[in-house]
């Protein structure tokens, strides 16, 4: 395919230009270093802060297929490839990033706003290799494999996390290819380091706190505490509830064509995932 083929991103209707978003903050440390604690804490200071799991609140927009696409040219070589422009207009509704699919776009983010402040959230290599085994247990799902099949966006979310655990690892064409995994995370980490000036770049550990959060990004600290969300077994009960509303969604839709035959799979799938 030539890189001057149509977009999908092209295929959907901007913003306002008065309703848009300057991006202000770019958060890349890898999945499962604090990244939806961080969302958390970033919408709390008055951002507006996209994560993979603001993916499916833009269904409308395309961004499973947009990020997909996009994903496939940088990753595989397909398809067109998607500029910094390209990610600007992607995410203008949005003043911060965090997490996947942004976090694999790093060179391009930072290209595209070269005065936001980063944020390089960050833990111990052997704990983050330990809860990456969650996300190859999620990907392995029997009812996530099945509904991947049916319904088109889980499908692309599939892929979406079968290539981003892929390009951690070296040289990044097989996503069940461990070997290279904490290499990967470390490459990653040296990498934003000197590609920062300094002065913009701040690494942050949930356990930090608001204090150098706050500090960093010059605003007041908030009265509650710091929010720590998506800690494991959180990430399984997201998927669980992912897996259940599209399962029923789809015999809403008629694709299960016998309900009461669609709950009884359900249920059977889930115990043995």
């Amino acid at each position: 395919m030539s890189h001057q083929q149509a977009k999908f991103i092209h295929k959907y209707a901007r913003t306002k230009p008065e309703k848009r978003q300057d991006m202000q903050v770019l958060a890349l440390g890898l999945s499962r270093t604090g990244t939806m604690s961080l969302q958390a804490a970033l919408n709390k200071l008055g951002y507006k802060c996209y994560h993979m799991a603001e993916v499916p609140n833009n269904k409308k927009k395309g961004h499973f297929w947009c990020w997909h696409e996009a994903m496939l040219s940088k990753f595989k070589g397909t398809g067109p490839k998607y500029t910094p422009a390209d990610l600007a207009h992607l995410l203008e509704d949005y003043s911060a990033v965090t997490d996947i699919p942004c976090v694999l776009f790093s060179d391009e983010l930072l290209t595209a706003f070269p005065h936001a402040k980063v944020i390089l959230t960050n833990r111990d290599p052997d704990r983050w290799l330990q809860s990456i085994e969650k996300l190859y247990s999620i990907i392995r799902w029997k009812s996530m494999n099945l509904l991947a099949r049916l319904e088109p966006d889980v499908g692309k979310y599939l892929s979406i996390l079968q290539m981003a655990i892929a390009s951690w690892t070296y040289p990044g064409s097989n996503w069940q290819d461990r070997s290279q995994l904490r290499a990967g995370f470390l490459r990653h980490y040296q990498h934003i380091r000197a590609s920062v000036p300094p002065d913009r770049l701040l690494e942050f550990r949930s356990e930090d706190g608001w204090g150098p959060l706050c500090a960093f990004l010059e605003k007041p600290l908030p009265a509650e505490k710091y929010p720590f969300v998506n800690a494991g077994n959180e990430l399984f009960q997201i998927h669980y509830a992912l897996v259940a509303v599209t399962a029923i969604s789809l015999v809403v839709k008629g694709f299960l064509w016998v309900a009461p035959v669609g709950v009884v799979l359900f249920g059977v799938w889930k115990f043995y995932v």
